[in-house]
């Protein structure tokens, strides 16, 4: 199995970016182009089973499974090598994506901006009801089209896409979608993949991990998101060693695709704390940037 990741090709920090179940990194395309003008380096990761990358071999989508894709790119592109390390920035699973890298090999990370990780809370039951019920939905979905004209007139403003601005909706196309065996375009991430990660989602396995993560955390969720009341993210926030927590006013939980204006600046702001990348904090884009990302494939190690 091989995992697609995508360089925006600045000469900073290097910032690998995650995004959530039924999703793909070019997703984060708005924040990073932000963020890529401010004199970072980002990246994005595609998932198992999602965008460019392969299916899970096995069939299975486990927390544990996508946290050792983080790392597998890790390694294989030596980030955590270079000079101040990898910063980590995700969304949903794919926060707690690198939560659990992190705690799975503490110091991974130099630092991690998690927007609402999904992550069971002793004493709640929140996680199995969602994992449920957005399974079920999964399973029911259409996936797909006679052309992506089709696919865009069905999924624009549906679901989850009705938080979604028009750059990250049509950044979400341009790697949601592949071509069918009728001619037609379906979904990268096929249903029954999507509907075993969100079934995973309800493992109580990395509550205990996140204790042993080393890098500071900012536990981040949106004040208007059902996903991850205050309290719960509070508490995974206190969970780790060096966690705080924050929540923006007004956003929903797909608040990095929803406004990423505002969740560049948060990252920006929070990303002052890094050391220098070897072309520096403030140096200027290298020539191509604006182009879009250029695409690289990792083998995962004992993935098949």
């Amino acid at each position: 199995m091989r995992l697609a990741c995508w360089d925006f090709a600045g000469a900073g920090t290097p910032l690998l970016m995650v995004h959530g179940v039924g999703l793909h990194g070019r997703c984060w395309a708005p924040v990073a182009d932000l963020l890529l003008a401010g004199g970072s380096r980002p990246l994005a990761l595609d998932l198992r089973g999602h965008g460019a990358s392969g299916r899970s071999p096995d069939g299975r989508y486990g927390w544990e499974l996508f946290a050792a894709d983080v790392l597998a790119v890790l390694d294989g592109l030596g980030l955590a090598a270079q000079p101040g390390g990898v910063a980590g920035v995700g969304h949903s699973a794919g926060a707690s994506a690198l939560l659990r890298a992190e705690a799975d090999r503490p110091g991974s990370l130099s630092r991690i901006w998690a927007w609402e990780p999904i992550v069971s809370v002793p004493g709640s039951d929140l996680r199995e009801q969602r994992s449920a019920e957005l399974a079920d939905r999964t399973r029911r979905r259409r996936s797909r089209f006679s052309s992506l004209a089709e696919a865009r007139a069905h999924l624009e403003g549906r679901g989850m896409f009705a938080e979604f601005c028009p750059e990250a909706f049509e950044a979400f196309l341009t790697g949601g979608l592949v071509p069918d065996d009728a001619g037609g375009v379906q979904l990268a991430c096929r249903a029954e993949d999507e509907a075993s990660a969100y079934a995973a989602a309800a493992e109580r396995g990395s509550w205990a991990r996140l204790q042993a993560a080393r890098s500071p955390v900012a536990v981040v969720g949106g004040g208007a998101s059902p996903a991850l009341p205050a309290p719960e993210l509070e508490a995974i926030a206190a969970q780790l060693p060096a966690g705080e927590a924050k929540v923006l006013p007004l956003l929903g939980h797909f608040g990095p695709f929803q406004a990423p204006a505002a969740i560049a600046a948060d990252i920006a702001g929070w990303a002052r704390w890094l050391p220098p990348g070897p072309g520096g904090r403030n140096a200027p884009p290298p020539p191509g940037t604006g182009r879009g990302p250029d695409g690289i494939h990792v083998p995962v190690p004992g993935a098949g």
